[in-house]
C-alpha cells in the first residue's frame, strides 16, 4: 500500500465513499475488477474501443470473455445488455463525455458493467466518476516502475498477488539507466502477465518522494504551445494531456520513426486490433508534451510534423 505523505496526490483523485486498493499497474487493476465482477451475472461478452492498447484483450480472454470491438471514430454505442462488460477509455487524458452521455441514456436494464479506464486522465478533473469500476497507471506521467489504483462503487476482496520482480527490476534499471532498450524488456515481460498484483516497495518509494504538482500546469502549457503551431483546438478546463493526437492521412510508421530518430518518442503507439470497426489508430499519431520538454525541443517537434505533412500534401 501507498503512504498518505504524497501532499495532495491521492486526495486529487475522486476517491468519495467508493472501496479502492493500490495496485501494481492499470492492467492489475483491469484483472482485479473482472475478477470482482465475476461474482455478478455476466454474459461472458466484453466490449473494447477500436483504439486501445493491445495488452486490454488477454486480461479478458484469460478469464474466460468474448471480445467484441466499438467503433471510436465516430463512436458508435453496440447493442449493449445487462451483465456485458464494457470499457471506454478517456483516450490521452481528454474526457470521453460521448461516451458517458450514450451509456447514462441506456435504460436500467440494458446498463453494462462500466470499467471507466482513467490510465492516460491521472490528473485530468472531472473524471473517474462514472465507472462501476475505475483504472488508474501512475507510470504513464510518473517516472516509477510500477503504480496504481482500482476504484469501485461495491466493496470487493482485496487480495493481491505479489509484484513481478523482474518487471520491476528491468523497468527500474531502465528509469534510472534512460536505457530504452531496458525499458521494452520490462514491458514484455509484463505483457504475458494478467495477474492482479500488488505494487512494489521500489514503487511506492519513489512515488513517496517524487514531485509531482508542477506536471499538470507544464503539460497544459507544452500543449498550448503545440496545438497554436499545429493549428489544432486548444485544451478544456481541467484537462491535462498524456500527449497531443496528430492526425494523418497516412504514414504513421515513417513520422514515428523520424520522431524517435530526433529523440522524442511517443508517449504511446496502438495498432488497430484485428477486425476493429474503425482504422483511427493506424492514421494517428500522439506527440509527445511532458513536462521536461522545453519550447526548443517542442518547436523542432512542430518543424518535424510540419515537415512531414508537407511532403505528404506534394506527394498526392
Amino acid at each position: 500500500m501507498y503512504s498518505a505523505s504524497i501532499p495532495g496526490f491521492f486526495s486529487a483523485l475522486p476517491l468519495d465513499e467508493r472501496s479502492s486498493l493500490s495496485v501494481a499497474t492499470g492492467r492489475s487493476a483491469l484483472a482485479k475488477a473482472l475478477d470482482a465482477a465475476s461474482q455478478k451475472a455476466l454474459t461472458g461478452r466484453a466490449w473494447l474501443p477500436s483504439l486501445c492498447c493491445a495488452s486490454l484483450a488477454p486480461v479478458f480472454l484469460r478469464r474466460g470473455f468474448s471480445i467484441s470491438f466499438y467503433s471510436t471514430a465516430p463512436f458508435i454505442l453496440p447493442r449493449l445488455e445487462r451483465g456485458d462488460v464494457f470499457l471506454y477509455i478517456h483516450f490521452c487524458g481528454f474526457p470521453n463525455r460521448i461516451a458517458e452521455r450514450a451509456l447514462e441514456s441506456l435504460p436500467e436494464e440494458r446498463r453494462p458493467i462500466v470499467v471507466e479506464d482513467c490510465v492516460h486522465a491521472l490528473f485530468t478533473r472531472g473524471t473517474g466518476r462514472f465507472g462501476d469500476f475505475v483504472l488508474y497507471s501512475f507510470r504513464k506521467f510518473l517516472p516509477v516502475p510500477d503504480g496504481g489504483l482500482l476504484l469501485s462503487r461495491e466493496p470487493f476482496d482485496d487480495t493481491l498477488s505479489p509484484p513481478l520482480e523482474r518487471f520491476i527490476s528491468l523497468k527500474t534499471a531502465g528509469l534510472l539507466s534512460e536505457s530504452r532498450r531496458l525499458l521494452e524488456e520490462g514491458e514484455e515481460a509484463l505483457d504475458a502477465d494478467d495477474e492482479a498484483r500488488e505494487p512494489s516497495v521500489m514503487g511506492a518509494l519513489l512515488l513517496d518522494r517524487l514531485p509531482w504538482t508542477h506536471i499538470p500546469e507544464a503539460r497544459r502549457r507544452n500543449y498550448a504551445f503545440l496545438a497554436e503551431r499545429l493549428r489544432l483546438p486548444p485544451l478544456e478546463d481541467g484537462t491535462v494531456p498524456l500527449g497531443l493526437p496528430f492526425r494523418i492521412s497516412a504514414g504513421k510508421a515513417e513520422l514515428e520513426r523520424r520522431l524517435r530518430a530526433a529523440g522524442f518518442e511517443p508517449p504511446l503507439s496502438w495498432e488497430a486490433p484485428r477486425d476493429a470497426p474503425s482504422d483511427e489508430a493506424d492514421r494517428l499519431v500522439v506527440l509527445p508534451c511532458d513536462e521536461r520538454m522545453g519550447e526548443r525541443e517542442l518547436a523542432r517537434l512542430v518543424r518535424i510534423c510540419k515537415t512531414f505533412s508537407a511532403e505528404r500534401l506534394a506527394a498526392q
